[in-house]
């Protein structure tokens, strides 16, 4: 039976996010692999995005209001 789950490493022991259905001291072959793709696209994603605001601004065009008039009370 082949499962596949995701895990964290803590203080060097890997820590599953969900039992497996396994008898305990079952003996298992262990195949590990980083998310650090995922990561690496997420991070270049947000430098896109954050390029993109750059080049394209938004100006809404309006008043700037002093903070005095922001909280002026009538």
């Amino acid at each position: 039976m082949k499962m596949e789950t995701l895990g964290t490493v803590v203080a060097g022991a890997l820590r599953l996010d969900k039992q497996l259905e396994l008898p305990d001291q079952s003996r298992v072959r262990v195949a590990v692999e980083p998310l650090d793709s995922c990561q690496s696209r997420f991070r270049a994603g947000l430098e896109s995005w954050k390029a993109f605001c750059e080049e394209h601004p938004v100006h809404a065009g309006g008043k700037r209001y002093s903070r005095d008039e922001l909280h002026e009370r009538r």
